[in-house]
């Protein structure tokens, strides 16, 4: 009895320290804190710099989001990179976080801001170039003054970027009016405002007229509203769906609405992704499988026979559904339903039957053989 308390109270012990030394942790780091001396801002300015995971282990060169207020944002962005990444949404990049402090972000984005281009242009690029294995491919965001700053950065340097984001970008109202002297500009711009923004709202309004009835050639832009959001949180979702449109074609096509499909073009429309993404990302320059099934389960969805065929047809269903069968079998078994549930069940039968030369023991397979088998027999 006293040899069994010992040991108990040995374990406790035990369990006491190994609770104490877990609890303890280890540094969870993200990323590595520069400070550069700034002779045009005359000034210590600290940046945070993240390297995708496989920075170290490859010779790879990568694109640049510059993110100003990086203080609020630059954890924001490595956390959408590692989920464009765990999806296959997006390439990896590289982060950079521009931190800053109030009240001087007014001043550097404000009254000094062609200093703090002059630093962003001159001092930090180079030395962001001159460290890390850099793309040559940059994107700039800023919220609120920030985004003012990002506006007026676009404005005078509009190749140094290729592509703008901006979030309740204030103040602009007055310098949109730049835009009337802007024949081309080359290069992208995404900026977001929520509608309960009152004075940001009016200039974005503004500025999203201004190029809806003037299209300036060369320029890509896209508005985005975000009705759930408000002045402090419109930042995030912006990150979010520009990063996301930016590097649209890096995802393999996939559809889940067949009127959306048809609407922007159809089979042709993902063609064109494909191909664009090919020469974007150095893919295969075909629709992949998944993207295939993924317009076809859009008619299957839809309730939409005509389409489902027609589009099956379209990719030489024969080989589609071999190259189903040896990837992604269960997509046969949604087709074959989809046949079923149309009164097509000859072509279901074939289908099971090729099913089951891979699986001749599945019961499930043999009894929806069977069951359709009688539904044929009936109906003949």
């Amino acid at each position: 009895m006293k040899m069994k308390v010992i040991t108990a109270t040995f374990a406790i012990v035990l369990m006491f320290f190994g609770v104490q030394a877990q609890s303890e942790g280890t540094p969870n780091v993200v990323g590595t804190n520069h400070l550069l001396s700034s002779k045009i801002l005359n000034e210590e300015r600290g940046v945070q710099i993240y390297l995708p995971p496989s920075y170290q282990d490859s010779d790879k060169t990568y694109p640049v989001v510059y993110v100003l207020d990086g203080q609020r944002f630059f954890l924001h962005v490595v956390s959408l990179s590692q989920s464009f990444q765990q999806f296959q949404l997006a390439p990896e990049f590289i982060i950079v976080g521009i931190k800053n402090s109030y009240p001087n972000r007014f001043r550097h984005f404000g009254e000094g801001k062609e200093n703090f281009k002059g630093f962003l242009k001159d001092e930090l690029m180079p030395y962001v170039n001159e460290n890390f294995r850099t793309k040559g491919e940059n994107l700039l965001f800023g919220w609120e003054y920030g985004g003012s700053f990002v506006f007026h950065m676009m404005m005078d340097q509009p190749t140094l970027f290729n592509a703008y984001l901006m979030a309740s970008p204030f103040p602009i109202f007055d310098a949109i009016d730049d835009l009337d002297t802007s024949s081309h500009l080359s290069t992208r711009l995404y900026f977001a405002v929520s509608p309960d923004e009152y004075d940001v709202r009016h200039s974005t309004e503004k500025l999203n007229r201004k190029l809806t009835s003037n299209p300036i050639d060369g320029f890509d832009w896209k508005y985005f509203e975000f009705e759930l959001e408000e002045h402090r949180s419109t930042g995030y979702p912006t990150l979010y769906h520009g990063l996301r449109d930016y590097f649209k074609y890096y995802q393999e096509f996939e559809t889940n609405n067949l009127r959306k499909f048809i609407n922007a073009g159809g089979m042709a429309y993902a063609l064109n992704h494909a191909r664009e993404r090919a020469k974007r990302y150095g893919f295969e320059p075909d629709l992949s499988l998944w993207s295939r099934f993924t317009i076809v389960r859009s008619a299957m969805r839809a309730d939409d026979f005509y389409h489902f065929e027609t589009l099956l047809n379209s990719m030489d269903k024969g080989v589609f559904i071999k190259e189903l069968i040896a990837q992604r079998d269960y997509a046969v078994s949604q087709i074959a339903t989809f046949y079923e549930k149309n009164n097509r069940f000859q072509e279901a039968i074939e289908l099971y039957d090729l099913l089951l030369k891979k699986y001749p023991d599945s019961e499930r397979l043999l009894t929806k053989k069977k069951n359709v088998t009688q539904h044929l027999t009936q109906k003949q």
